[in-house]
């Protein structure tokens, strides 16, 4: 690993080098305190029968499973905080002199800082000033707009492919993508990619490529393994300053580990084509394609010293089996192609596992260890009038280990980490050897054009220290952190480098090719820096304030010793402005991520019954490595369009080669460019002065307890700025695309960073914790989001208008005005237990291609997310295009000596409601109309699904 801290001018260039030695003398404080990204705070207040405080009082956790203990003492003013639990059921005893034992047991959820009231009198503790249900509290005292998912969620909840994001849809403002191979988590007005997630405090953020999280960009695996995960916090708006590199929102979770008792579980999960319903757009005479899928795995822990060192493993494994089927688009040729239709085999395999160590030397210092891995292959991009010739193999790999250690003192708490993680996606060709072949309208053989290779190398360095019970006009917990980065990026693109020949009207002489040539080895490092000082300050009994301060710092963004070739700069450098070129020293490292974060919550009732709360954060994140690539990518490395005819006569104004049967081929196609027969390159340029995507968030919300319930009613507003998009910069003098610029080149794209998206919503939560007891134990979660989200520009590419100040404001795509997540449990006699997820949307927009004006450059109209899609009845007329319920029912049996055996039946959306979408939106000019315009094309999920499971817990 090669660390280099870059040498740039101004304020940056001192930041930037002061900045490590600033972490590494943080790292050496180690011993003192945490943020909690990882765990729980107990505080308290203790007063005798007369209201005196009690000092010197000795309060005892104990973890229920783990035995695990932390002790404090009561201070003068009566006041104890017991920080830095993992979260769980915790057992907490005070003793006092003159007053007998007493206990209360308590469930922490990761993030929580909970405040209790006790008041001791020699026979009694009363506890006031807190809502318990059951062993778990309700959090009422933070400015953050947070959900957590519990443990009993995880294991209950209806869930059809065991990825424990989907749950993240139980907190209001965050969607889950419907696309099987994007199952990405969108906040607000922003993209997947504005999101982060943290494990056990590590952040698994994917700096290369879209989707937010390492491994789920392109994919249908699942990100950790669910079995593993005990709980998670979804953050969707005030953040306090220990969180990096997120414009949306946060996603905390923690891992399970064992205990005193050797605990497990197996289970497997079963569905087939017989247990789904047929795609309303399959024709009525096809067969269901085949699909089968098994879902296994087992989680395992227990001690190894008791009280001390304990260990916890966990393995799932999916293993699918689906058939897509090839047809000819032109059924005229079966004699020349007929070999290739047919159903075709797409197996989907991934193994997840995970194993973590926990040893607790003392009391207050715990050193854990874990590793985790994630494998998988996937066959497709087959089907259709694409053979299985053509498919490609798309291999997911991600493996990381952490080591974290956790030092507690009277007052204060450490929590420092080191942490590796090597993620990889490398999409490939099954038949790399044969070259592609398309068949416009008939079909498309050979092996498929591109391979790409992308791997991310994070070596991380994190340390949070927490320093509480300071007092000065109240009191304060002073938290301050840092992490530091070290990234390598190796990537390998090679598109189109199986050349694929198209033909039109000829099975013989095709009509152009596409061959990539040249390097293809864009590989980089990069270092990222943070740090941040908070303080939650408890002005009085009633108001918390939190004030925060975060500021990071990246080497690498985009390659900061890149220079433009001379060629483009003698060709271009007159015609365009001078921030798109650099000698290597012109392009400054962005040195202005300063993110000041407050937040307040006020006790309206003085009993934690109605709280005002909100916050006011700017927040940065990052432009995707793969974004900035083409500036270098399409000069090493150019995508060769040849024009090919029978006689080399020009076409379409254009010259073209006269084809020989030789040219099919990598050699000949090699040997063409050879000859000076090679298309124009484009060029990419960035501006030198490229600015990091930020938000400013803020909120103002209300937050009422009614006994065992929970309402929070909040507004959220977000502004975020710095979108990274291109625009063209060869267009003529009209605006009209576009005009070769110098010889040697084609178009030209420069980069733009004026993208901006705007985000006003109401979230709505209703929250009634599963209670454990009772003859009927339930438990329900009601989350509803009004949102508006706009944006101006385009996605990567902003090219229908000349800037993007140009844009109008328009919808995004995950622009859905209304959602509904329910979601409840209910335990039954004789050993059952139902519960239900029930998914309500008003639907996402769609483009309209409007040419009712024509086709010409000031007629045609490309109406970005205009498109509405059409609503339906569920409880409410007329409400909703998305509409989903989902049930499970679960037996449970005792099984002698062996344990609990389940059996499980669930069914997804089991009114088998249509969900559209792929809506047409094309216009033709009038008076000619579109019969189907608004009509969908597809279904965004699958019908009614059941699914039957088996677990063993023991």
């Amino acid at each position: 690993m090669n660390i280099d801290l870059r040498k740039k001018r101004g304020p940056g260039s001192v930041l930037g080098r002061a900045l490590p030695w600033l972490l590494v003398a943080l790292f050496a404080t180690a011993g003192s305190l945490g943020a909690q990204t990882t765990t729980a705070t107990v505080a308290g207040q203790l007063t005798d029968e007369n209201g005196q405080a009690v000092a010197g009082a000795q309060i005892t956790a104990t973890g229920n499973e783990s035995g695990f203990k932390r002790t404090v003492v009561s201070r003068d003013d009566g006041s104890f905080v017991l920080p830095g639990l993992v979260p769980g059921n915790y057992q907490v005893v005070i003793t006092s002199p003159g007053h007998e034992p007493r206990v209360q047991t308590v469930t922490v959820l990761v993030g929580q800082t909970l405040d209790l009231t006790f008041k001791l009198t020699p026979s009694t503790v009363i506890t006031e000033g807190i809502t318990v249900v059951g062993t778990e509290l309700i959090e009422t005292k933070t400015s953050e707009v947070a959900t957590n998912v519990t443990r009993e969620e995880l294991q209950h909840l209806p869930q059809n492919n065991r990825n424990f994001l989907n749950f993240a849809a139980l907190a209001p403002g965050v969607r889950v993508s419907d696309n099987e191979f994007r199952k990405e988590i969108t906040s607000g007005a922003l993209e997947a990619r504005d999101t982060n997630v943290f494990i056990d405090g590590v952040s698994q953020k994917n700096d290369v490529l879209e989707g937010g999280v390492v491994g789920q960009d392109a994919s249908r695996g699942n990100p950790f393994p669910q079995n593993a995960v005990q709980e998670f916090r979804v953050i969707t708006q005030n953040y306090g300053a220990q969180y990096q590199k997120a414009t949306s929102a946060i996603i905390t979770a923690v891992t399970r580990s064992g205990g005193n008792d050797l605990a497990g579980d197996l289970f497997v999960y079963y569905q087939d084509k017989d247990l789904v319903a047929k795609d309303d757009f399959a024709s009525p005479t096809a067969k269901k394609p085949e699909y089968e899928r098994l879902q296994t795995g087992f989680s395992l822990g227990g001690p190894i010293l008791t009280d001390r060192l304990h260990y916890f493993v966990s393995y799932e494994g999916n293993d699918q089996d689906r058939a897509n089927r090839v047809s000819l688009g032109n059924p005229n040729f079966a004699n020349q192609f007929g070999r290739y239709e047919g159903n075709f085999q797409s197996p989907f395999r991934s193994d997840l596992g995970f194993a973590k160590l926990s040893y607790q030397s003392a009391n207050g210092d715990l050193f854990d260890w874990s590793a985790n891995y994630r494998h998988e292959t996937d066959i497709r991009g087959f089907g259709g009038s694409t053979s299985f010739e053509s498919a490609e193999n798309v291999k997911n790999d991600v493996a990381g280990t952490t080591l974290r250690h956790q030092k507690v003192g009277d007052r204060w708490i450490n929590e420092a980490s080191l942490s590796y993680q090597q993620y990889e996606w490398n999409p490939q060709p099954q038949n790399s050897d044969l070259v592609g072949q398309e068949f416009r309208g008939i079909i498309r053989i050979g092996g498929r054009d591109t391979e790409q290779n992308f791997t991310q190398k994070r070596t991380s360095l994190r340390d949070d220290y927490t320093l509480s019970g300071v007092s000065w006009h109240g009191d304060h917990t002073i938290k301050v952190g840092g992490n530091a980065d070290f990234l390598e990026y190796d990537v390998s693109k090679e598109l189109f480098g199986n050349p694929l020949f198209i033909y039109s009207n000829s099975l013989t002489v095709p009509i152009e090719a596409l061959y990539g040539v040249g390097n293809p080895d864009l590989s980089s490092d990069n270092t990222e820096f943070g740090v941040y000082v908070q303080d939650d300050w408890a002005v009085n009994s009633r108001l918390t304030v939190s004030l925060g301060l975060r500021y990071d710092y990246e080497t690498d963004m985009f390659d900061s010793d890149y220079a433009t070739p001379a060629n483009v700069r003698n060709a271009l450098g007159s015609k365009l402005p001078a921030k798109y070129f650099t000698d290597g020293n012109d392009r400054e490292v962005f040195d202005s991520a300063w993110q000041p974060r407050v937040g307040f919550s006020y006790d309206v009732s003085g009993e934690g019954t109605t709280v005002v709360f909100g916050g006011w954060g700017r927040f940065y994140d990052r432009v995707l490595y793969n974004y900035g690539l083409d500036e270098k990518y399409r000069l090493n490395y150019g995508v060769r369009n040849f024009r090919f005819s029978a006689d080399g006569a020009p076409r379409d104004g254009q010259p073209t080669i006269r084809w020989r049967p030789e040219f099919l081929s990598r050699n000949g196609l090699d040997g063409l460019i050879a000859s000076g027969l090679a298309p124009n390159p484009e060029v990419f340029l960035i501006e030198n002065d490229t600015r990091p995507p930020v938000a400013d968030q803020w909120s103002l919300g209300l937050r009422q307890n009614f006994g065992n319930w929970a309402i929070d009613l909040t507004y959220v507003n977000i502004r975020s700025e710095n979108g990274f998009s291109f625009i063209f910069g060869n267009r003529n003098a009209e605006g009209n695309c576009c005009v070769q610029l110098a010889p040697g080149f084609s178009n030209v794209l420069l980069s733009t960073d004026d993208k901006q998206s705007w985000f006003d919503g109401i979230y709505l939560t209703v929250d009634r914790p599963f209670h454990g007891g009772g003859k009927f134990p339930w438990g329900m979660r009601l989350a509803y989001t009004y949102g508006e989200a706009e944006q101006n520009g385009g996605d990567l590419f902003s090219l229908d208008f000349p800037t993007i100040a140009d844009y109008p404001r328009y919808p995004t795509a995950n622009d859905e005005r209304h959602r509904i997540v329910y979601s409840a449990m209910v335990g039954l006699p004789w050993g059952l237990r139902a519960s239900t997820l029930i998914t309500l949307g008003s639907g996402l927009p769609y483009n309209i291609f409007d040419a009712s004006r024509g086709f010409g450059p000031n007629e045609f109209r490309f109406r970005r997310n205009e498109g509405q899609p059409e609503q339906y009845d569920f409880i409410i007329p007329d409400a909703w295009a998305y509409r989903s319920v989902d049930l499970r029912l679960e037996k449970s049996f005792t099984v002698g000596s062996f344990g609990d055996l389940g059996l499980i039946l669930e069914a997804f959306n089991v009114f088998d409601f249509e969900n559209y979408g792929c809506y047409q939106g094309f216009k033709p000019p009038l008076p000619e109309v579109n019969p189907k315009f608004g009509e969908p094309d597809c279904l965004v999920e699958p019908g009614r699904r059941l699914q039957a499971g088996l677990t063993l817990a023991f």
